[in-house]
């Protein structure tokens, strides 16, 4: 075959596998669509069990972005739906419209009928045969014949136009019905995607509200614990300095110890005790274990406007407090926002804080290892419920504990 032939054969052949391809793409692109939109709702719905009493900040804000998304979404789809209903309701108005027109139409051409059917009646059709047979002339008698034919034909174009409407009243009744139905079911659709509108708000304005509840507790948490910052810092540099001169001290004393139980017969130092590795059994480079087992639920760091100095580690009511690390406590008592709170010098400048404890279980002086309990969990002090507050602090200033933490 000529090429000549077989070029419109090809050209035709790549339209027809367009025209087959093209319902596959737009399928592959109503899939996607299907699925983003279904993966958004299942976000929402992660998004609307949260647990606001466990959840930390960061979670709590981004449910309440994820559930207002979901709001925005559910109020375009109710007005999409409010939209398809107004449109459903002017079709059927339109339709009720050209049926009341028709049937007045139909009324007003069996009027017509019955008032042919009664001329009829009154003057039969014969007459008009007798009056052409009674003409005077030929002339005359056309122009009759011309005006009964005239008279028929009308009757039937109004009999003909009666039955065309007869046909257009059902046909216009089966369309409204049929708008009717419609204008029902989206109607329908438009309660369901209201009733999932007031859900999805329902869901956002509970967590916002738990969202706002915890800033403004966080807020005030935050000043209060800001209020004993100078003295704190002041506190904790003053007994850093009393500590290094009594282990230093100790140290000299211990040398000499050392020195002369060497000068005996056999003499040796005694071994350090193993230190316990703490809450979860990790140690950092740093020396530091996790003064407890619990998800941060408030990182360090400015948030909602004010500084936090720690973190705050999520655990129930009377858990168990841990050193992270080995240290002296150089305070153990109550200090305003901070409630029941533990001071730990580790040496060096560098220091840790426990705060809000329900009860205290060591001194002020005692020495202290690493994992030993030195407290129990609470909400003593301004705080927000049963949770540590934790912070690292290097020369009395705090420091992110998450840089020190395995």
């Amino acid at each position: 075959m000529p090429k000549t032939y077989l070029r419109p054969i090809v050209a035709l052949a790549v339209l027809v596998s367009l025209a087959l391809a093209q319902p596959a793409w737009a399928e592959s692109l109503s899939e996607a669509r299907r699925k983003r939109e279904a993966a958004r709702q299942k976000k929402a719905q992660l998004a609307a069990q949260l647990n606001e009493l466990q959840a930390s900040d960061a979670e709590l804000e981004s449910a309440v972005g994820v559930l207002s998304g979901q709001v925005k979404a559910q109020e375009a789809n109710a007005d999409a739906a409010g939209q398809a209903v107004r449109a459903a309701m002017a079709a059927v108005s339109e339709a009720e419209a050209r049926l009341a027109a028709t049937r007045k139409r139909l009324g007003e051409l069996r009027l017509a009928v019955v008032g042919r059917a009664v001329s009829a009646y009154v003057r039969p059709h014969e007459e008009g045969i007798t009056e052409v047979i009674q003409a005077k002339d030929l002339g005359e008698a056309s122009r009759k014949r011309t005006l009964l034919d005239q008279v028929n034909s009308s009757d039937r174009n109004v009999m003909d136009q009666l039955r065309a409407v007869s046909q257009d009243l059902s046909l216009q009744q089966a369309q409204l019905e049929k708008a009717r139905k419609v204008a029902e079911e989206r109607r329908r659709a438009e309660q369901a995607k209201l009733g999932e509108l007031v859900r999805a708000r329902q869901q956002q304005e509970r967590l916002a509200g738990a969202l706002q509840e915890r800033i403004s507790e966080y807020q005030s948490e935050a000043d209060a614990v800001a209020q004993q910052e100078a003295g704190l810092s002041t506190l904790i540099r003053t007994k850093e300095q009393q500590v290094a001169a009594q282990m230093a001290a100790a140290a000299a004393q211990a040398q000499l110890a050392a020195s002369a139980r060497a000068a005996l017969p056999g003499g040796t130092g005694l071994p350090a005790a193993p230190s316990d590795p703490g809450a979860d059994g990790r140690v950092s480079g740093s020396g530091l274990a996790w003064p407890l087992r619990g998800p941060v639920t408030s990182p360090f760091g400015s948030r909602w406007g004010r500084l936090h100095a720690g973190i705050d580690i999520s655990a129930g009511m009377g858990t168990p407090i841990r050193a992270a690390k080995a240290g002296t406590v150089i305070f153990v008592g109550v200090m305003g926002g901070y409630g029941n709170n533990v001071i730990i010098d580790h040496g060096g400048g560098f220091s840790t804080l426990y705060a809000h404890q329900s009860r205290l279980a060591t001194s002020d002086g005692a020495s202290v290892a690493q994992g030993q309990v030195i407290g129990f969990v609470g909400s003593t002090g301004h705080s927000t419920g049963p949770h540590l507050h934790f912070e690292t602090r290097v020369g009395g200033s705090p420091q992110n504990p998450m840089r020190y933490l395995p």
